[in-house]
């Protein structure tokens, strides 16, 4: 098979792939295939293209006289094939998709024909429609043919000071017969690059249909300023020979990518960990002085809850450019309405004047897809221009350090959640001695866990103190449950039952949790005055855990009544706590769980 001799330059692909990626903003395309005709052969060669999943490739070359040109040749216009059944010469073109659809348009310049853009699947389905469609497309081919005069690759000898676009190599005098000679060295062809980082592209076009299965990958999309990066058919500076290997990621190539439905669809709101938080800061931080960012945003699928998105930037951001953000995470996030996501800003420089304007283009990139959830990096530029090969490297590099970190947190929460399953048998096997025990120790769990996010504690210490708030009365097993039930008690039983924290440490001591459940619960009822027990710790060398604890627990008995008291007011139980705050409790615990009681008011 001899090589095909168009070679485009880095600026004139880059302009290609911009205009390409228009197809799917004005018509809805979700992916998109631009070939140009090889000046010598007369085959047309791809030289960009967007959407197409991970294992599949449009052809890289369609041969002169294929029936697919022909068509086009005879009908010289843009015409649509909706059921592609009938269509054999568009097989190789409907792998990735269980119901292609097609919208094939020829591009000439001076009335020749020169290109062949090939739309497929709009947005959500649908059908495409020569009326409707055919207008925004010819606008589309009108900048293309424009970019082709404007580098002169058509019909134009480059200037002496131009940088080659197109090269024509011809045959061998001494053996015509045997094709065009080899591409010089250090100018790589399209379908070389092609085949090096995805061999399994077809070259030419199958004569029969093939049944494709469909195929759901992650990938990479760039809204309004053209495709990835990693889908441009040229090669770059790098290697001895002046070009380098693609940085292609084969699982990272579906431009469009949609989550699918989570596993769970009646999702509650939820938090980002500070110390997730805190990770993605020093990341966007980062991709913002190695790159011309504008912002850098960040969301963390859970299977149980509907977290908020982080976006950092350098100077603060407008509403619209708030606004934007959530609007083009919810574009591959369908299953999560805009209205449910809150976002979570960092800036930098907070004293400087807000940026406003919108963002013209943008790089999403899927850092993991599991069973459990899809994390979506989106990194934001308010200039017109795609990202450079460089700057994508540097957005794929630090977004696997934040795709491990991601897995890490994930598999730590794994364990975090065998733990509480341990914890809840530990509770339903106390059921039928203490029935009041489960509501009351999940309750104060509940609470407890949004009390550490609130006061930004470190993931470990968030689940510890989960773990540790519903066994913290554990130890009350071990006691004469008749004693427990007496409305009052004489003063030796008054010290069994202060005894129930030491009881619990021996009980849960060989369960060995990966952080310090025990100490947090041995001292959940020592006081920030010192008058507490068992050890009469005071103030911060109570574990923050226990202070956690010890206020929710009060707070929980005040509010839903134990034993013989009745339940207690709201108002008049936030007076109580704000009257012992600095005695039994932490003062900055107090006023933390006050700001959280609030927001959850606000929210109903």
């Amino acid at each position: 098979m001899a090589m095909p001799t168009l070679i485009l330059g880095e600026a004139l692909a880059n302009r290609c792939s911009q205009v390409l990626y228009r197809c799917l903003e004005e018509v809805g395309s979700t992916k998109g295939a631009l070939y140009l005709r090889s000046p010598e052969q007369g085959s047309f060669e791809v030289v960009s293209f967007y959407g197409w999943p991970r294992g599949t490739r449009p052809p890289v070359s369609i041969p002169e006289g294929h029936p697919l040109l022909v068509h086009t040749q005879r009908v010289r216009r843009a015409f649509v094939v909706n059921d592609a059944s009938e269509s054999p010469e568009l097989a190789a073109f409907g792998q990735g998709g269980e119901w292609p659809r097609y919208l094939i348009t020829p591009v000439y310049l001076a009335g020749d024909w020169v290109g062949l853009l090939i739309q497929r699947d709009r947005i959500k389905g649908g059908t495409f429609d020569v009326e409707r469609d055919e207008p925004p497309t010819l606008g589309i081919c009108g900048d293309l043919v424009q970019a082709l005069r404007e580098f002169r690759l058509y019909g134009t000898t480059p200037r002496p000071d131009q940088v080659p676009l197109s090269v024509h190599v011809p045959d061998p005098p001494a053996a015509p017969a045997a094709g065009p000679a080899p591409v010089p060295e250090g100018l790589p062809t399209a379908s070389a690059i092609i085949d090096e980082v995805a061999p399994v592209a077809e070259r030419l076009l199958p004569p029969v249909v093939a049944p494709a299965s469909p195929v759901r990958a992650p990938g990479v999309f760039v809204a309004a300023s053209g495709p990835p990066a990693q889908e441009r058919m040229y090669g770059f500076a790098g290697g001895q020979d002046g070009y380098a290997a693609l940085p292609w990621e084969a699982d990272r190539t579906l431009s469009g990518w949609v989550a699918p439905p989570p596993p769970n669809p009646e999702r509650k709101r939820g938090m980002v960990p500070p110390e997730q938080r805190a990770f993605f800061w020093e990341i966007a931080g980062l991709l913002s002085q190695i790159l011309s960012a504008s912002a850098v945003a960040l969301w963390i699928e859970d299977p149980e809850e509907i977290r908020p998105i982080l976006a950092y930037s350098t100077l603060p951001l407008s509403p619209d450019l708030q606004q934007q953000i959530l609007a083009h995470a919810t574009f591959h996030l369908p299953a999560v309405r805009e209205q449910d996501l809150r976002l979570i800003t960092r800036v930098d420089m907070v004293e400087s004047p807000q940026i406003d304007g919108a963002f013209a283009t943008y790089m999403p990139l899927l850092l993991n897809e599991t069973l459990q959830g899809h994390d979506l990096l989106l990194v934001f530029r308010q200039e017109d221009h795609s990202f450079s090969i460089a700057e994508i490297e540097a957005i794929q590099k630090l977004g696997r350090i934040l795709g491990l970190h991601m897995q890490e947190a994930r598999l730590h929460e794994r364990y975090h959640h065998a733990f509480l399953s341990v914890s809840h048998r530990i509770l339903q096997s106390s059921e039928s001695r203490m029935p009041t025990l489960r509501p009351h120790s999940l309750a104060t769990a509940r609470l407890a866990r949004d009390l550490a996010l609130k006061l930004e504690l470190t993931t470990e210490e968030v689940e510890a103190v989960s773990i540790g708030a519903i066994l913290h009365d554990v130890g009350l097993l071990m006691l004469d449950p008749q004693m427990l039930a007496k409305p009052e008690l004489n003063g030796e039983e008054l010290k069994k039952i202060r005894s129930h924290p030491e009881l619990a440490a021996v009980f849960l001591k060989d369960l060995r949790f990966p952080f310090d459940v025990v100490k947090m619960i041995r001292h959940h009822h020592e006081r920030w005055d010192g008058l507490g027990y068992p050890e009469g710790l005071r103030e911060t060398s109570i574990p923050i855990g226990s202070r956690i604890i010890g206020l929710i627990e009060a707070y929980e008995v005040m509010t839903s009544g134990k034993g013989y008291r009745r339940p207690k007011g709201h108002r008049q139980v936030l007076e109580e706590l704000d009257n012992e705050a600095g005695a039994q409790f932490d003062p900055k615990v107090v006023a933390a769980f006050r700001e959280l009681l609030t927001r959850k008011g606000d929210r109903g």
